[in-house]
Formats: structure tokens, C-alpha cells, sequence
């Protein structure tokens, strides 16, 4: 759980950045509405119930709705939405607006079965892209904490020129305690 309240803690403080960049014409106070962030999880029994805890907290996961059969079919995901107003952090406090941080859109797909990374990530470009029409796909790692500009540095590349088709960040290899 604190992997993931890294990684989501540093995402959303990268939205709070956008959002905060008043001169913008595409970012600026409403532009958390143009963002989703898609988290696909790749099995329900590969899911910690803490990282399920922290997703509780932050209004996105409901424990007990899910089923495992629809009208005699099984289901192959889970798919919760919801607007989180708080973040949790690695330390795992409660943080929000007061705390400079904007709503986030997020999209939660909890896989049924474990089919591996690859197979999430066609989740995300095959199931949810032809709905959400993304300009943009930013693929983070579980435990991968985005510096607070990241994000939009990335999305940066693809707005400045229609030709890039594709850029990565540095990975920089934190030291002591997660």
C-alpha cells in the first residue's frame, strides 16, 4: 500500500501542478477535467486489502460489490469511478484541497484473474482509450513515484510537436525508506 499511495500521492500532486498553471490555456483551474487516471489492477487476489484500504479512504474502492458472475457469466473485471477529493500519502495521511491538491477522475479496473502486465495494459489502450479518447497515455509502475512536474513535461513533448509518438522519463532510484 504504500508503493501505490507513492505512486498515486505523486500523480495527483502533478495534476495539483497543471491545475495550477493559471496562464495555460489548455491546464488552469479545471484542468483536473482532463485527466483520468486509469489504475488496472491485475487480479483480485494480487491486490493487497490495503492497497484496497487506501482506495476505500480516497472514495474510489467499495468493499463487497463485487461479483463473480453476472446472469451465469463470469465476469472478467471490475470497474469503480469515482472523483477522489483526498490523497494518501506513503505515510499514509489523509491530505486534500488545504494541501494545494485538486478532485482527481479515477477509473479503477480490478481484473478478475491474473493475465499479467501486458494484458493490462491492452485494458487500458483497448478498453478504456476508444471511450476516453486520450491525447495522452502515461504508463506509471507501481511504486514509481512522478516528480511533481513529470507529468506534464511529458504530456509537454506531445503538445509541443504532432510528430512525437512517444517519450519516457528518467527514473531516478530513491535511497533509504519507502
Amino acid at each position: 500500500e504504500k508503493l501505490f499511495a507513492r505512486t498515486m500521492h505523486g500523480v495527483m500532486q502533478n495534476i495539483a501542478y497543471m491545475c495550477s498553471l493559471k496562464k495555460s490555456a489548455m491546464w488552469g483551474e479545471d484542468g483536473w477535467k482532463r485527466v483520468v487516471v486509469c489504475i488496472v489492477a491485475d487480479g483480485c487476489n494480487h491486490v493487497s486489502s490495503r492497497t484496497l484500504s487506501v482506495l476505500a479512504a480516497m472514495g474510489v474502492y467499495q468493499e463487497g460489490v463485487r461479483q463473480t458472475e453476472v446472469q451465469g457469466k463470469p465476469v472478467q473485471a471490475h470497474i469503480y469511478e469515482y472523483t477522489a477529493q483526498v490523497s494518501v500519502t506513503r505515510n499514509m495521511k489523509m491530505l486534500s484541497k488545504e494541501r494545494g491538491l485538486v478532485p482527481v477522475q479515477i477509473l479503477f479496473c480490478m481484473k478478475e484473474n491474473n493475465q499479467k502486465k501486458i494484458n493490462s495494459h491492452r485494458w487500458c489502450f483497448n478498453a478504456f482509450g476508444p471511450v476516453l479518447q486520450p491525447k495522452v497515455y502515461v504508463l506509471l509502475d507501481v511504486g514509481t513515484k512522478p516528480c511533481s512536474r513529470s507529468i506534464y513535461r511529458l504530456w509537454e513533448a506531445f503538445d509541443r510537436d504532432a510528430n512525437v509518438g512517444g517519450a519516457c522519463g528518467e527514473i531516478v532510484a530513491l535511497k533509504g525508506k519507502l
